[in-house]
C-alpha cells in the first residue's frame, strides 16, 4: 500500500479510460491525480472544478465526454472540451434533490446507460415528505429526468452492478436511535420496485414495518457506516481476493462513527453467492485501519484498489507485487 497523493477530506472517487483519478473532496474541489513516472504516486494534482456544496459522488460518462458530480441537492454534468483536465463548462442536470441529516450519495453508470444514485434520509427515522427522500433513483443522463426504483433506504451511500449479472447493489446505514447494538450496516440487492425496510424494520426481520420489506444480503458492525462498494473484476490479486465465475468479490469502506469511536475501520471483504434469485455472502476483513476512516473507493481495470482517508486526507494505492 503506497500513499498515492493528499487530497482534503476525499469524498468520492472514480477513473477515466485513462486510468486518472478523479477525487472529489468536501471543500468542493475536483482534482484530478496522475502517477506520471509509475511510482506509484500521483506527481500530477489537476484542478478540474471548484465551488460545489459537499460533493459526495463523481462518474464519468461512457462515452468519457461529461463527468457528472453529487452535490448537495444537485447533479451537475462538467465538461472538459479542450482536454487539459479543467472543467470548460458545467450545467446542472437536476436541482432541488431533498436534504437535510443526510443528501444526495455517489452516483454510477448502469448497464442501461443511466444513472443510479443514492438519496439519503432528511431525519434519522421519521415519515418523509419528499418521497425521493431515503430512496434510490434513475436518471436519464441527458435529461435528468428521475424515477424512484427502491425505497426504505436511510443513507445508500453507493452502488455498484455485479460484473457478470448486472444486478445492482447499494450500501446502507441504519437508524442511531436503537443503541450501540443494532441495527446492523448492509449490503443490499436492489430490485426494481423494493422497499428496504428503514425506518420501522431492521436487520433480519427486526421493528414493526417488516411487512413485503427486503432484507440485507450481508451485514456490518452497527454504527460502523459501511460507504463506498465496489467489484473486483481484474485479475491482479490472488484469486481468493477476486470475483470468480461462481463468486462476485466486493470491497466496502467501513468509515467508522462519530457516534460510536470504538467501532472498526477499514475495507471489508464480501463474496458473495448466487442463491435462488439472491446471493449468500461471506464477509471479512480485506484491511482494518485504526486511526483513519476510509470512504472513497474505486477498483482500477488493472486491480489496484484506490480508497480515500477522510480524515487523514490521504488517498492510497493498494495492489498486488507492485
Amino acid at each position: 500500500m503506497f500513499k498515492y497523493a493528499t487530497v482534503f477530506r476525499p469524498t468520492g472517487m472514480t477513473l477515466d479510460a485513462e486510468g486518472r483519478l478523479f477525487v472529489t473532496s468536501q471543500d468542493g474541489s475536483i482534482h484530478v491525480l496522475e502517477d506520471t513516472d509509475g511510482d506509484h504516486h500521483a506527481e500530477q494534482d489537476t484542478l478540474f472544478s471548484s465551488g460545489f456544496n459537499i460533493p459526495l459522488g463523481i462518474s464519468i460518462s461512457p462515452d468519457q465526454k461529461a463527468v457528472y458530480i453529487s452535490s448537495n441537492s444537485k447533479i451537475s454534468v462538467l465538461r472538459d472540451v479542450d482536454g487539459d483536465l479543467q472543467a470548460d463548462s458545467a450545467t446542472d442536470l437536476t436541482t432541488g434533490l431533498p436534504v437535510g441529516l443526510h443528501q444526495n450519495d455517489n452516483l454510477k453508470f448502469g448497464p442501461d446507460g443511466m444513472l443510479y444514485m443514492g438519496i439519503g434520509s432528511t431525519c434519522n427515522a421519521c415519515v418523509e415528505l419528499d418521497p425521493r427522500s431515503g430512496t434510490i433513483m434513475r436518471f436519464d443522463p441527458e435529461t435528468g429526468d428521475g424515477e424512484i426504483i427502491a425505497t426504505g433506504l436511510r443513507n445508500p451511500f453507493d452502488l455498484a452492478f455485479h460484473p457478470t449479472s448486472g444486478d445492482l447493489f447499494a450500501t446502507d446505514n441504519g437508524r442511531d436511535d436503537l443503541g450501540m447494538d443494532a441495527p446492523f450496516e448492509e449490503l443490499n440487492l436492489i430490485r426494481e420496485g423494493s422497499d428496504y425496510g428503514w425506518p420501522d424494520c431492521w436487520n433480519d426481520g427486526q421493528g414493526s414495518g417488516c411487512d413485503n420489506s427486503e432484507t440485507a444480503v450481508a451485514y456490518f458492525e452497527p454504527h460502523s457506516s459501511a460507504n463506498s462498494v465496489d467489484f473486483y473484476s481484474a485479475a491482479g490479486f490472488p484469486e481468493a481476493y477476486r470475483s470468480s465465475s461462481e463468486t462476485a468479490a466486493a470491497y466496502v469502506t467501513v468509515f467508522g462513527s462519530w457516534l460510536k469511536p470504538d467501532a472498526q475501520t477499514g475495507i471489508a471483504r464480501v463474496r458473495l453467492t448466487p442463491a435462488g434469485d439472491s446471493y449468500q455472502s461471506d464477509v471479512s476483513w480485506f484491511a482494518q485501519w485504526p486511526g483513519a476512516m476510509p470512504l472513497g473507493l474505486v477498483i482500477s481495470s488493472g486491480g489496484v484498489i484506490f480508497v480515500g482517508d477522510y480524515i487523514n486526507d490521504a488517498v492510497y494505492r493498494i495492489s498486488y507485487g507492485n
